[in-house]
């Protein structure tokens, strides 16, 4: 059941659960600013045309598998998104349909007994599966994400858990947060 968490004249941002598709939980009369995959729960937001907010920055929350090489970071990538089979692949030259594709990256703790990072996303770019493709080229997958390389049994462990927005130029950005750790395995 879709939640709303904060809204104003002309928005709303919701909470989208995990199964229910981004395009179809907006009101009538609102459309989707942000999507998140079918599996992928989290916040997103909803405005009228003449109403548009400004998303400054969304922070994804993470299991993936194995510990990374460095605390913290940045992916870079080219990704190529294949709309036949519904899969992103990292590419190594530009041609037609490849973005680039960024998003920093911070481990917020380590499970070394089930060799789990849980880590926090925050994307300069939105891409098709970006996060789940950044992470699973380099030998992360996220848990639960079968499609990109996973053996863990679990619902996918990704979330849009927080996002900071404003209503345009000059006004006061606002936060919204949703908790992780109710979506995402413990580790």
């Amino acid at each position: 059941m879709t939640k709303i968490l904060a809204k104003g004249e002309g928005y709303q941002i919701l909470y989208k659960e995990r199964g229910e598709d981004s395009e179809k939980i907006a009101p009538s009369g609102l459309n989707v600013l942000s999507r998140l995959d079918l599996p992928v729960p989290g916040i997103i937001a909803a405005a009228d045309s003449g109403k548009r907010i400004r998303i400054l920055s969304k922070k994804y929350f993470l299991v993936c598998q194995g510990k990374l090489d460095e605390n913290e970071g940045v992916m870079e990538d080219l990704l190529f998104h294949d709309s036949r089979s519904n899969r992103t692949f990292p590419v190594k030259r530009m041609r037609k349909g490849v973005k680039e594709a960024r998003l920093n990256f911070k481990v917020l703790s380590y499970n070394e007994e089930k060799d789990l990072s849980y880590v926090e996303a925050v994307l300069d770019t939105g891409r098709t599966h970006q996060i789940r493709t950044q992470f699973s080229s380099r030998k992360h997958p996220i848990a639960g994400d079968g499609k990109y390389g996973s053996r863990i049994k679990c619902p996918i462990a990704l979330m849009c858990g927080e996002m900071t927005y404003d209503e345009g130029e000059g006004t006061a950005p606002v936060t919204v947060k949703a908790d992780p750790l109710k979506e995402l395995p413990e580790v």
